[in-house]
């Protein structure tokens, strides 16, 4: 600015002194007819100078405006280029051979927790969430093949201990961006894949799951030539002249095949969901007689169940399927109590035309970073051997083909608490049925 003005007087001043000396000049022309000689040289030297002068003065300016205009445009190429990398969405910063930070753009200061007027010149490893990104080797390895290299860090935190930390090292040509034109930059991109690595083991896991599956379902269709021989026999069996336990034992044989059955059917038609005929079903009925068949089980494992029912619940459903998402819940729910328990089965109207039924247990309940996974096929929280991971995957899968949803819960003082929201008859599904309902009889 001050140089600015310097050559703005400057120029005004050469410009009058110019203009005088042509005044002065004319002037002794006027006066005097034949001027010497010697006064037309001095007028004409001091002209030439202040000429020269004004000359020198206009060119510095235009010099100088031509500077700022450069400087301008750098100034603007960058804040454009600092806008590109600040908007960009990796990580993106600048060390040097030491492994000093020289730029920290915005995502970085979102990933690591760290901004970036308090990094600069700093060790990346000095950063909290930086601990373990031993980069030396990776920036010699760089520098000496000369091109970018990506390699991969265990990046553990607070939400996610399990993280992975992608990061690509690229050398810039020696002197770009130092004082020493023998010195090297690296840029470094950074990127959490712990989502995509995640991805790639369950993909992986799927592929050989699909595999056991398809194994599972050879096995499933061979296991339904021996469970109808039990059921048939022990049809033959209540037919004969029994005492009254024996023909309540029998009555719980045949219905546990069929549950059986119904089950193996479920693992068939997990892949290849079937329409199955559909009616009106007395939801607190199939309750009860879901716990009356593993009255047994219950006794053994020590598990007391209550249930409180709000009136009588009707909904449009499968029955067979129905009685498979209680009985699947209240397996879960004793194998989460080895040592005995409570569940508490509530049934009762929710929102205008829905039924809400909640399973609530009193085991150690399900852990957060589990919540989100429950429901997945071939997922389980059970030890290795004791359970498929199909029971709850199945539930979710009758719940969406009847119309309905379940979510899981936190149960008062711990465990596990599961509602399920059916629509009532006349809604939902029993609405779009094309086809008459027949009601069953009730029990």
């Amino acid at each position: 600015m001050r140089l600015r003005l310097l050559l703005v007087a400057l120029i005004v001043l050469s410009t009058g002194l110019v203009a005088i000396n042509l005044l002065e000049l004319l002037g002794r022309a006027s006066r005097e007819r034949a001027p010497g000689p010697r006064l037309r040289t001095q007028v004409v030297t001091n002209g030439a100078l202040h000429l020269l002068t004004l000359s020198a003065a206009w060119a510095a300016w235009f010099s100088l405006r031509a500077r700022e205009s450069d400087q301008r445009r750098l100034r603007r190429s960058e804040q454009k280029h600092r806008s590109i990398i600040n908007h960009a969405g990796e990580a993106i910063f600048l060390l040097d051979s030491a492994g000093r930070i020289q730029e920290w753009n915005k995502m970085a200061e979102h990933v690591f927790g760290a901004a970036r007027r308090t990094v600069l010149g700093s060790p990346l490893g000095e950063i909290p969430l930086c601990f373990g990104l031993e980069l030396k080797r990776a920036i010699a390895d760089a520098q000496r093949a000369g091109r970018s290299l990506t390699v991969e860090y265990p990046w553990r935190r607070a939400q996610r201990p399990d993280g992975v930390l992608k990061l690509t090292v690229s050398p810039l040509p020696p002197g770009l961006g130092t004082t020493s034109p023998a010195e090297r930059l690296f840029v470094v991109i950074a990127r959490d894949v712990t989502s995509e690595w995640q991805l790639e083991t369950q993909m992986s896991q799927t592929e050989k799951l699909a595999g056991i599956g398809q194994l599972a379902a050879g096995i499933a269709h061979q296991l339904n030539t021996p469970l109808g021989s039990i059921l048939l026999s022990a049809q033959m069996l209540a037919d004969a002249n029994l005492s009254e336990d024996q023909v309540e034992d029998i009555e719980r044989i045949i219905r546990q095949t069929e549950q059986c059955r119904q089950i193996i059917k479920g693992l068939l038609n997990f892949a290849r969901p079937q329409n199955q005929e559909r009616s009106l079903v007395q939801l607190d009925e199939v309750v009860h007689e879901t716990v009356y068949l593993m009255e047994k089980s219950l006794r053994v494992a020590d598990v007391k169940v209550e249930i409180e029912a709000d009136g009588k619940l009707e909904v449009t459903g499968n029955r067979h399927e129905l009685e498979q998402v209680f009985f699947n819940l209240l397996v879960n729910a004793v194998d989460a109590m080895p040592t005995g328990g409570r569940i508490l089965i509530r049934l009762g109207p929710s929102d205008p035309g829905e039924v809400l039924v909640s399973v609530a247990d009193t085991g150690p309940g399900i852990a957060p970073e589990q919540r989100d996974q429950i429901f997945l096929p071939f997922f389980t929280t059970k030890d290795y051997g004791k359970g498929t991971g199909l029971g709850l995957s199945i539930v979710a899968r009758i719940m969406h083909e009847h119309g309905g949803r379940i979510e899981l819960d936190s149960a008062e003082g711990g465990g596990a608490r599961f509602l399920l929201t059916f629509p009532r008859p006349g809604l939902g599904l029993a609405a779009a049925s094309a086809q008459p309902l027949e009601t069953e009889p009730h029990a």
